[in-house]
């Protein structure tokens, strides 16, 4: 099933829900209400988080999210550095890229932001790709989706909760003609009857968004900016509209009022100085993980080298070893790959960027040590750890996997919900002799996809084994009575997704 817009008609269906039962309200400008008014009434910040991991779940499950260390890393650097001076700091958000070429990103209840990676690798910069995360916090801090369930007078919360349950169950199936019709048949003409609805949820998530992209020290005219080129695309050369216009309309008037804000507004130091070269390399490393045939990046980083053959750009040379690597031919990626570091030795993401190259050509010494120096000098970032333990790992013996277990365990204790943390952690934990420790990390990734009926299934069997002591027992039941009531109600909704209607009775009475 195709679900390049399964996040996109999740994050909108309240709105939809909306403007089907009531057409005439989608004709009309809806105003705010304030912060204080009786949303939390309708749907508790609870319910909005249950719904938002149910999406990250059910796109997990699809093999959507883009489990990359330091694409997320830099995901996360932005998108809390937006947070942080956003109207609502405490707010438990969560970004994640989506592997896909699509120019798009959407907020979904409870904080939940997704950002595809063909918006990253449009972008010109990295202030473009804040100013579309700083419009999606809004949505989030505004609570917009719910302010729209709140003005739906016909259609109740349980028949709400209940789509949003049948949708991401049926989905998750993986080839159910009832996803494959809600969603890819239908999500043009429930998001064209939204457009109306939504118009002033998109200028208010401007202007605060604006306003946020301030605060943090991001230029303001990015938004306009990027919107201008989105609606240039938009009267490109027959080429397709791109996602983000379908769910963000953009107009003139709108990319005028987002150049005027700006003006408006004095932009303040950020915490830390922009590094412009550091994006191109991300924009590059999206391009390559996002989905892309390897054999064709190859070809077009070669042109793009070429083209400047006396000082060939770096972000196009880094992408060049990266899609070599990719494409099987680690060993043409390293000697390009290491004159990068030569010439740029302080740079992580070239570093981190021949590890892999020199593991994947053979060169697996090489690699551990490169990653040992590293972790010595970048102790505590994620990426690096997650690299240098898997190498660890990899040597398939005890006592280095024992080592990367010591170099995993702070990693997790400050990023549980990471899956490639855990399973790594598990996989050391494993090797490390450590079964019980391995068996729970294993159900904590199976949690994080969203498979609970298999996490209880992995914790009970730890139960059973006669080698778990007081400390792990008790940690392992308290687990199992956190997750069984989740794994119940994913239960019901698979059931209320797969059971069809009554069939009608006969007719009786008197003939």
């Amino acid at each position: 099933m195709s679900l390049p817009r399964v996040a996109s008609a999740v994050a909108t269906l309240a709105v939809v829900l909306l403007a089907g039962a009531n057409p005439a309200a989608a004709q009309r400008d809806i105003e705010l209400p304030d912060i204080g008014s009786s949303a939390n009434s309708i749907i508790t910040p609870e319910q909005e988080r249950m719904i938002g991991a149910d999406m990250y779940r059910s796109l997990r499950r699809a093999e959507r999210v883009l489990d990359d260390p330091q694409l997320a890393d830099w995901l996360e650097t932005v998108g809390f550095r937006l947070a942080a001076q956003s109207d609502r700091p405490d707010l438990d958000y969560t970004f994640f890229m989506v592997r896909s070429p699509q120019i798009n990103a959407f907020a979904a209840p409870g904080g939940y932001i997704g950002l595809h990676a063909g918006l990253v690798v449009t972008a010109e910069s990295e202030d473009e790709v804040a100013a579309v995360l700083a419009h999606e916090i809004a949505h989030v801090t505004q609570r917009h989706i719910v302010r729209a369930v709140e003005r739906m007078q016909t259609v109740s919360l349980p028949i709400l909760l209940g789509t949003l349950g049948a949708l991401i169950a049926a989905q998750s199936a993986g080839s159910s003609d009832a996803a494959q019709a809600a969603i890819v048949g239908g999500t043009a003409l429930m998001q064209q009857q939204a457009i109306n609805f939504t118009r002033h949820n998109e200028y208010e998530a401007d202007r605060i968004g604006i306003q946020t992209l301030a605060r943090a020290g991001y230029d303001p005219q990015a938004m306009g900016t990027f919107f201008w080129r989105m609606q240039r695309a938009l009267r490109g050369d027959g080429q397709g509209v791109p996602e983000f216009l379908r769910t963000h309309p953009v107009t003139t008037t709108r990319i005028s009022e987002a150049r005027n804000r700006a003006e408006r507004i004095r932009r303040h130091p950020g915490p830390e100085a922009h590094e412009p070269h550091r994006f191109l390399l991300v924009r590059e490393r999206a391009r390559v993980l996002g989905g892309s045939e390897p054999s064709q990046l190859v070809a077009f980083y070669r042109r793009a080298v070429e083209s400047e053959p006396e000082q060939p750009p770096v972000h196009a040379r880094y992408g060049l070893g990266l899609a070599l690597t990719r494409a099987g031919r680690a060993a043409e990626a390293v000697p390009i790959l290491a004159q990068l570091v030569d010439e740029q030795p302080d740079s992580v993401i070239l570093a981190l960027a021949l590890a892999e190259a020199e593991s994947m050509s053979g060169r697996h010494d090489a690699a551990l040590a490169r990653l040992e120096r590293l972790n010595g000098k970048h102790g505590g970032n994620r990426a690096i750890g997650i690299a240098y333990a898997e190498m660890l790992v990899a040597t398939g013996r005890p006592g280095p996997a024992r080592d990367a277990v010591e170099v995993l365990r702070p990693l997790l204790g400050a990023s549980p919900r990471n899956a490639l943390l855990q399973l790594t952690f598990a996989r050391a934990s494993e090797l490390s002799g450590d079964l019980v420790r391995a068996g729970e990390a294993h159900a904590e990734v199976a949690m994080i996809d969203g498979r609970f009926d298999d996490a209880l299934a992995q914790l009970n069997a730890l139960l059973r084994r006669p080698d778990v002591d007081y400390y792990q027992r008790a940690r392992i039941e308290a687990r199992i009575a956190e997750v069984t009531p989740i794994a119940l109600e994913q239960r019901r909704r698979a059931n209320l997704a797969t059971t069809p209607p009554p069939a009608a009775g006969p007719v009786t009475g008197r003939q």
